[in-house]
């Protein structure tokens, strides 16, 4: 690969990584306290291909020799073409069919060692208590204090809609996308087809104790009392 064809490519890297990092649009990819990470990394790129470039074009001056050798270059800058395309159309985040190709499969679930209600703090007093998805999945399953029998939950996620039944899911990540694990609530006693995949909601919901089980591979069923339309949360992961 030619000089200038590297240094256009640690261009075009570091500012995506920069981009991404300042518009919040690396929250579809990685967790956000690796944001600095990706500003530091992206920082560096740019600046070793600022210093390659003026080393270059200052070399360039000293040995002309009536020859032109800027055409190498000047290809190699249409390479920005379909870059940018790449970054200007990103790619969304994971959502419903992530989740229904995963169906099946086990998901990450937290050490049954002890005691179960000594793994979960007891829950702020008030009804609804907004919980994260893989919270409530976890108490639904595990916890031998049934911290969440008789109290009003308000998650929020994703539809998620699988033959009859409706689910409200989210996806957990540990570092980064690539590592995602589904985390879902079957929803009932609401008539929730008008709803397609991916549409993100906001649900007040009941657990139905006992429904968490090897049977239905720990996914808890819940008592539906409103569930109401919102817009994608900026970081769409829970972790």
């Amino acid at each position: 690969m030619r000089r200038e064809t590297q240094n256009i490519l640690l261009v075009l890297l570091g500012g995506a990584l920069l981009k991404i990092s300042f518009t919040g649009t690396y929250l579809r990819y990685v967790k956000p306290s690796h944001k600095w990470l990706l500003i530091a990394g992206g920082t560096v790129m740019v600046v070793l291909a600022a210093v390659s470039i003026i080393r270059e074009i200052r070399g360039a001056r000293a040995h002309a020799a009536g020859h032109d050798h800027g055409h190498g270059a000047r290809s190699a800058w249409l390479l920005v073409l379909p870059v940018l395309a790449v970054f200007l159309v990103g790619p969304a985040a994971l959502g419903a069919d992530s989740v229904e190709r995963a169906s099946g499969n086990a998901t990450a679930k937290p050490s049954t060692e002890g005691a179960g209600s000594e793994l979960f703090p007891p829950l702020p007093a008030g009804d609804p208590v907004a919980l994260p998805l893989n919270d409530f999945s976890a108490r639904a399953a595990w916890d031998k204090g049934h911290s969440l029998d008789n109290r009003r939950a308000r998650l929020t996620g994703f539809i998620v809609h699988e033959g009859g039944d409706t689910y409200v899911a989210r996806l957990a990540i540990s570092c980064c996308a690539a590592d995602a694990f589904p985390v879902k609530i079957k929803l009932l006693d609401r008539q929730l087809s008008n709803l397609p995949d991916d549409s993100w909601v906001e649900a007040d919901v009941t657990l139905r104790p006992g429904s968490a089980t090897r049977a239905t591979e720990y996914v808890p069923s819940v008592t539906t009392h409103t569930v109401r339309r919102i817009d994608q949360p900026e970081d769409p992961y829970e972790h």
